[in-house]
């Protein structure tokens, strides 16, 4: 039991940090199961609002490849032609 106590504070932060959203500065991170979207890797069209379609576009990516058998990067890559649809260029 004392062994296990002592692995507490690894393991906490390694759960907490499964799905996260980081903010600095204007750079904003949005990472959930294996997407990626960093606003300052894009150009923003100016009547867009970055999180709303980086949400979307990840939702849309999850529902455009299943779960179960997937290659490395296919829903990164579709996430991405999602916002370059939208009118986003990659910097």
């Amino acid at each position: 039991m004392r062994g296990l106590r002592q692995w507490v504070w690894l393991w906490t932060p390694m759960v907490a940090g499964c799905g996260f959203m980081l903010y600095d500065k204007g750079s904003e991170v949005y990472s959930a199961g294996g997407i990626n979207l960093v606003y300052t890797e894009w150009v923003s069209p100016k009547d867009r609002s970055w999180q709303k379609d980086a949400y979307e576009c990840d939702i849309e990516a999850r529902e455009a490849s299943p779960n179960i058998i997937r290659p490395i990067g296919q829903r990164q890559a579709l996430a991405e032609r999602c916002l370059v649809a939208r009118g986003y260029t990659k910097r």
